[in-house]
């Protein structure tokens, strides 16, 4: 479809009934659709899809990437922000990458191949958009429900194929008085839209603040939300960077087919926000979390370049679900411990693995107890700043991605490392996904 045939859905202030929802949930619980679509997927070559954030300094052969005819996949016209992604053939990886460009301030991508689309996720911006990841074409774009509100940067792909669950945030306010009454005030949405349109067809809270991640256990009953847990940064003299005001870290675990709070995993470290999660069940819910603190402005290569200008992490350790309380893990190592970001699950090895950018490593968790198995040194690997975990559609292997650029593969099971593919440049990303 032409960019200029896209319709640009903004229906902020629908009205979703509680049996409306109920029902859409009940379906998205079905058996997964099958469609031509899904028939096309399955004989697709395998890519991997990277987003890279810092777009406006991707060149390639002296000019913007982003600028070539072609490139951007937006409605005529389009001057709001635009994100590059980056797609691999696994089948030919020495091959350059594809590129595109989309209409949103991107963070994650999820495939909805059921849907014959890719979800591509809008972080504190006001746009998400649907793609075919075949022809890269922009099939819809949308805006929140709420006037006012942003996206909380990662959908997620439910059980029938055909739906995804996509986070939503309240403006951001400074805490009154009362901030249990904030906490209510501010809490943020989950919203189901249909993946190939982005219409919006049942929402519920996040019961939290800043919702981000999203996860369904193995069974597909259960939603759990990573909740940042902050709000507006308190007041700052001009110039200096900004920190977020942390209130409430916490994973709420939510039933999917009524929306309806069943329990919460609120985070030890009230100054530490918990961003993204695995849950592959219940009792196999892991987290990490980040915390930042003001740095002087540097440009030393070997400072983690995720952190904001004027900002760095410090170290927050990565949590497991005990009971009703979260314990912390890599307690024996904490300063390794710096912005745990990308976390997966290999349920093959009961094991859950985590990376650390700032400090080069991939860690890797048993599923049972949480004692640290192995701490993988990328950087001596020729990959530094590892960022993106993603299952390989070949099923033996983890893919992990460095923030500028770079591919290496951990083996299932053992996770042996195979030679870094230094060649794919991704100009900054967090997340990632293969399909």
């Amino acid at each position: 479809m032409a960019a200029t045939e896209v319709a640009v859905m903004i229906s902020r202030r629908q009205t979703i009934s509680r049996r409306g929802l109920l029902g859409t949930a009940m379906a998205v619980l079905g058996s997964v659709a099958l469609g031509p679509s899904t028939a096309r997927a399955a004989t697709a070559p395998a890519r991997l899809f990277v987003p890279g954030y810092r777009s406006g300094e991707a060149t390639e052969a002296g000019g913007l990437i982003v600028d070539r005819p072609g490139v951007l996949k937006a409605p005529a016209g389009w001057d709001g922000p635009r994100t590059l992604v980056s797609i691999l053939d696994l089948g030919a990886p020495d091959a350059p990458p594809r590129r595109a460009a989309y209409p949103v301030r991107g963070h994650g991508i999820a495939l909805a191949p059921a849907a014959g689309v890719a979800v591509f996720a809008g972080m504190e911006g006001d746009t998400i958009a649907a793609f075919d990841p075949e022809t890269l074409d922009l099939v819809a774009m949308a805006a929140p429900m709420r006037p006012g509100w942003r996206f909380g940067g990662h959908a997620l792909t439910l059980p029938d194929g055909l739906h995804v669950a996509i986070a939503e945030r309240a403006p951001a306010e400074p805490i009154g008085p009362d901030p249990m009454a904030d906490l209510a005030r501010m809490a943020g949405r989950v919203v189901i839209r249909e993946a190939a349109t982005l219409r919006p067809v049942g929402d519920f809270s996040s019961y939290g603040l800043r919702p981000h991640d999203l996860q369904t256990t193995a069974d597909g009953r259960h939603l759990v939300i990573a909740n940042y847990g902050s709000t507006a940064a308190d007041h700052t003299p001009e110039g200096e960077a900004e920190l977020p005001h942390v209130l409430a870290p916490s994973a709420a675990i939510v039933e999917l087919a009524s929306g309806r709070l069943v329990d919460r995993m609120a985070a030890p470290d009230l100054g530490a926000e918990l961003r993204h999660l695995v849950a592959p069940a219940l009792d196999r819910i892991f987290a990490v979390t980040a915390k930042v603190a003001r740095a002087a402005p540097s440009s030393d290569p070997t400072r983690d370049p995720a952190a904001e200008v004027g900002l760095d992490y410090v170290s927050a350790l990565p949590l497991r679900r005990a009971g009703r309380e979260a314990v912390p893990l890599l307690t024996e190592a904490p300063k390794l411990a710096r912005h745990g970001l990308s976390i997966a699950y290999d349920r093959t090895a009961d094991a859950v693995l985590i990376s650390f950018p700032a400090s080069h490593r991939i860690g890797v968790f048993d599923g049972a107890t949480g004692a640290t198995r192995k701490l993988i040194r990328t950087d001596e690997a020729g990959l530094s700043f590892p960022c993106g975990i993603a299952p390989s559609p070949d099923g033996r292997h983890w893919l992990v991605t460095g923030y500028w650029g770079g591919l290496l593969r951990l083996a299932q099971g053992d996770f042996a490392l195979s030679p870094v593919q230094a060649g794919a440049a991704w100009w900054g990303h967090s997340h990632t996904v293969a399909g």
